[in-house]
């Protein structure tokens, strides 16, 4: 199952590639603009842009015993869309976003874990353009995967065993997030939403959840007696950003 979803990522990431090397998917006209002329021209068939906002994350544990906080983390990075077909305004949107998530996590003897993740994240989506009755602006709901790749994040946990672990003067104990006996560093699952476009300017509103279990067969628990070895991302994003 996991490889058939892999696969079907892939392809679909391959296909964004393609479409933007063929030349006979534009417009002659559009080959040929200059940088001004495209900030203006706003019924692209293809296009660029910037990406930066928050995110309100969480690490899910599941468990009778485990109480789950939201974070606060940022996204940001850049993307770029192309239309599958002339007669239907349905594009594919790629890219490289850093994506900052994490949580707060106690157990039943209130020990809490602060988590801490950092990923690079290429997303492949499918969104569909509605024209509105105002002039230039669009409706664009759109469904897809994305896949990241944890590359730091620390992990503090409070109450932490001192004879166990090498705890700090506040009795906390650090690590990597995604280091031996941590979190998984891969990530792959499924990302919704819908954007808001007036001219150059960009809106969105998403959610992603992580299909991957992020637990290791070695996840250390730190006290969490019910946890049932099944972690998993989700998080809520707004975005602003510049298309051109």
């Amino acid at each position: 199952m996991r490889k058939n979803i892999i696969l079907g990522f892939l392809l679909a990431f391959v296909a964004a590639n393609i479409s933007a090397q063929n030349p006979n998917q534009m417009p002659k006209k559009a080959q040929a603009i200059n940088l001004s002329e495209r900030w203006g021209n706003y019924e692209r068939s293809q296009y660029f842009g910037v990406r930066f906002g928050m995110n309100v994350s969480q690490v899910m544990f599941y468990g009778p015993d485990v109480d789950n906080s939201s974070r606060v983390g940022f996204n940001g990075g850049l993307v770029a869309g192309f239309m599958l077909s002339k007669s239907t305004p349905i594009f594919i949107e790629t890219g490289l976003l850093y994506q900052g998530k994490g949580a707060y996590v106690n157990n039943d003897r209130d020990d809490r874990v602060t988590i801490r993740q950092h990923f690079l994240e290429i997303p492949a989506v499918f969104k569909y353009k509605i024209q509105t009755g105002v002039e230039h602006l669009k409706v664009q709901p759109f469904v897809g995967m994305f896949m990241a790749f944890g590359v730091s994040g620390e992990t503090r946990f409070y109450g932490a065993d001192p004879a166990r672990y090498p705890v700090d003067s506040r009795g906390r104990y650090k690590r990597d997030t995604f280091s031996e006996g941590g979190l998984r560093a891969f990530d792959l699952g499924i990302k919704m939403g819908c954007g808001l476009s007036m001219r150059n300017f960009y809106f969105e509103l998403g959610y992603s959840i992580g299909l991957v279990n992020a637990a290791r067969d070695s996840f250390n628990d730190f006290g969490f007696d019910n946890f049932d070895n099944s972690i998993h991302t989700g998080c809520f994003s707004t975005t602003l950003g510049l298309d051109f």
